[in-house]
């Protein structure tokens, strides 16, 4: 049989126990392992060669040369730096393409060039949108100047129809005009005319009255004389 003290010492325990671990949990953070290594290059295939470079970088671009199998059929390949450095190492650390962490760099350069271009764009199609509300108001006020060239063209046409016009009836009365002035001509050579020969009727009514009176005197004066011989006989 457990005694009372033992028991409660036990669930004291557990319960300590309980709220520490509770505590460990409430504190841990969550954490993860890098991928970069550092592999060395050595000079022969095997850990026994020496060291030429202490630690290739991962993602380390290198250039291979062959490939080839130790005394433990363990697989190496002889590779080239971008500095001409020559070496062995494990094949197991090679791969056909970058790294995760290389194409996330990548990744992250080709986002942060997208951001660029993106904004790049958003700009250009602010300046683009600000040079569309320019030519709409252009376009308005070409419109607008539009409209008042055509009401004065139109108005140009009334007068040069009214021109047309005014011209016609200038030429019409200018004819009518000369019409006229010719017949005063005529009329002015007319009548200079019958004054003329009103002159001559004149002159010649005058001179037969003249001639009759001459005539008549002459008459009288040969009535005399008889008269005067009469009375002497």
């Amino acid at each position: 049989m457990i005694k009372p003290t033992t028991y409660f010492k036990t669930l004291v325990s557990a319960a300590v126990l309980s709220v520490s671990i509770f505590s460990i949990q409430a504190h841990a953070e969550t954490q993860y392992v890098a991928d970069t290594l550092q592999v060395p290059l050595r000079s022969g295939m095997g850990n026994q060669y020496r060291i030429v470079h202490r630690g290739l970088p991962s993602g380390t671009k290198l250039e291979l040369i062959k490939t080839a199998s130790d005394d433990s059929d363990v697989e190496w390949a002889q590779v080239r730096t971008s500095g001409g450095l020559e070496g062995w190492i494990r094949t197991q650390y090679l791969l056909n393409e970058p790294t995760a962490a290389i194409k996330l760099a990548n990744l992250e350069q080709k986002m942060s060039q997208l951001d660029g271009d993106q904004t790049e764009l958003l700009d250009t199609n602010e300046a683009l949108e600000s040079k569309n509300n320019q030519l709409e108001e252009q376009l308005a006020q070409l419109q607008d100047d539009y409209q008042q060239t055509n009401s004065e063209f139109a108005e140009l046409r009334k007068l040069s129809a009214s021109t047309v016009a005014l011209n016609e009836q200038y030429k019409k009365l200018n004819e009518n005009y000369q019409l006229l002035q010719t017949r005063a001509e005529v009329l002015k050579t007319d009548n200079e005319r019958l004054k003329n020969s009103q002159r001559y009727q004149e002159w010649i009514v005058g001179a037969g009255i003249l001639l009759g009176g001459v005539i008549l005197s002459l008459i009288l004066q040969s009535f005399g004389r008889r008269k005067r011989r009469s009375e002497w006989g």
